[in-house]
């Protein structure tokens, strides 16, 4: 997650372009008694170069300058996506009303006037860091609230929300391109028990657990995600019906060899879990293909729980006999 305090904290960067060297120089030296990394440039062209070597966040712009002026170096920054949050201040020796007017429309933030007083050039700056800092800060707030957004609090894991959108994606990438896809759906046994034994808050410490185990099992290409309650859903792509038997089975295992203790009383959860696989020859939806899982993970309740079934057909969700408690 994104540290908007540090994000705050860190120097920013300045990039002087500017053809005359008398001016470079004096104007560099001066932003870099202010506390800013410095970068230099001698026109539009040679700047452009420059920023995607390395980062800046404020511009200072000289308008008259060989190969590339400012109104063009303008121009190609507010067409590229990755640049557009420069804070460009235009500082010129042409004063007329068109020039202004055209460097502001153009994407420029400010505009000072050659010859300017260094410490006006300061000021300007000043507001220029305030401005980009602010954006920083609401830039930092909004990837924390997505992120927050698509997240299970307490385990960390994804929540029903960004498994259902990758689903999704990869749903369709699975029918456009043929490949499997197979989703695990699985329900803590007798989890009520444990709530109600010993506390909502000790119920809580185990779904962490849990969570944790299931996501330590899993490939970085899958996705695990608190789908609700005490069910947990993952998303395997690329994984056909044998591979996610097996990783199904592994997981359950994982779970059941989970030790919790509670006042010296040693604890043991068990889950069960119901597959179900993407079909390209008659594609589901996401929805038909949760549902097919939620069969089959009833199934596998049904069944003696600490088990894997899958989904096989309507009215058929079954496995070769296998759980946990069978392969230990």
């Amino acid at each position: 997650m994104v540290d908007s305090t540090l994000e705050a904290n860190l120097p920013l960067g300045v990039l002087v372009v500017e053809d005359d060297r008398e001016i470079r120089d004096m104007v560099t030296m001066m932003v870099k008694s202010m506390g800013y990394t410095v970068v230099t440039a001698v026109n539009g062209k040679d700047a452009l170069a420059r920023l995607h070597e390395q980062s800046a966040d404020i511009v200072l712009l000289d308008l008259m300058m060989p190969e590339m002026d400012g109104f063009e170096f303008c121009q190609r920054v507010r067409e590229d996506p990755t640049l557009r949050d420069l804070h460009i201040i235009i500082t010129s020796a042409r004063d007329a009303l068109e020039d202004k007017v055209r460097g502001l429309e153009l994407g420029a933030a400010d505009y000072l006037t050659k010859p300017f007083s260094l410490t006006e050039l300061q000021a300007r700056i000043k507001v220029g860091e305030r401005i980009v800092r602010y954006q920083k800060t609401l830039q930092a707030q909004q990837t924390q609230l997505e992120q927050l957004a698509r997240e299970d609090v307490l385990t960390g894991l994804a929540n029903r929300r960004r498994f259902e959108e990758r689903a999704r994606e990869e749903l369709l990438r699975a029918g456009r391109y043929q490949h499997a896809l197979s989703v695990l759906l699985t329900d803590l046994d007798h989890f009520k028990a444990i709530n109600d034994t010993y506390g909502h808050s000790y119920g809580d410490t185990v779904l962490k657990e849990v969570g944790q185990a299931l996501s330590s099992h899993c490939r970085s290409s899958d996705l695990c995600a608190r789908y609700g309650g005490e069910e947990f859903a993952i998303l395997l792509p690329e994984t056909q019906l044998p591979e996610a038997q097996l990783v199904a089975e592994r997981l359950c295992t994982a779970i059941q060899n989970l030790t919790f203790t509670q006042a010296a009383e040693v604890i043991h959860v068990t889950a069960s879990f119901g597959i179900a696989c993407f079909d390209a020859s008659n594609p589901q939806s996401l929805e038909e293909l949760m549902e097919q899982a939620d069969q089959a993970l009833y199934a596998a309740k049904r069944n003696g729980r600490n088990r894997v079934e899958v989904y096989a057909g309507p009215g058929r969700s079954f496995a070769p006999p296998s759980s946990a408690a069978e392969s230990a």
